[in-house]
């Protein structure tokens, strides 16, 4: 199986439930909902070079070839609740089948909604998927050492913080780097 097979595989069968939340791809229809999210302020100021759209009309080309349709080795998937309410995003995954890792990525959304236990929830669903694929057996993610949600959602989904890094995207401010290995995620079922 070729890489392009498997990251095709990969984006098609993401779990479908957690145990509060399920994952889908996305479609055109989230585009104004992910627009507001992306527009975050707190994630733009720290990672200022992402693209950024300043109106509907800019967005709409990028939503479809990152969200929707993939761009390259990266895939998104929106979050719902249990009333199917979209409240986050998966931003992306990135599988290197050599070093037999990935790298993922979380979005906050609905904010008022992940001190619920939303984000945890996600992130476990996410891990356990993944270690599920042969030869996986580390996944790591960086976040802003200011982005206290998000640096909390993976505290509780048993990711631990190893360093703190400096992104060049980010204007010299810190970053820290969470990862989990395979052996830990029997603690995701308690």
């Amino acid at each position: 199986m070729t890489e392009t097979q498997r990251n095709k595989t990969a984006s098609q069968d993401i779990p479908q439930r957690g145990e509060r939340i399920s994952l889908r791809r996305p479609t055109m229809h989230d585009a104004s909902r992910v627009f507001h999210w992306e527009r975050d302020n707190e994630v733009w100021r720290y990672d200022p070079h992402r693209p950024f759209s300043e109106s509907m009309t800019e967005f709409f080309p990028i939503f479809e070839r990152n969200y929707v349709r993939g761009n390259g080795r990266q895939f998104w998937f929106i979050i719902e609740d249990e009333k199917h309410v979209p409240i986050g995003t998966i931003t992306y995954f990135n599988i290197d089948y050599r070093l037999g890792q990935v790298e993922i990525g979380l979005g906050l959304g609905d904010k008022s909604r992940w001190g619920k236990g939303y984000g945890p929830d996600a992130i476990r669903t996410l891990v356990l998927y993944l270690f599920s694929t042969p030869g996986l057996t580390r996944i790591y993610a960086e976040t802003a050492l200011a982005n206290r949600p998000s640096r909390r959602a993976f505290a509780k989904a048993h990711f631990v913080e190893v360093s703190q890094i400096y992104d060049p995207r980010s204007s010299g401010e810190p970053w820290v780097l969470l990862e989990i290995r395979k052996q830990r995620k029997e603690y995701f079922r308690s």
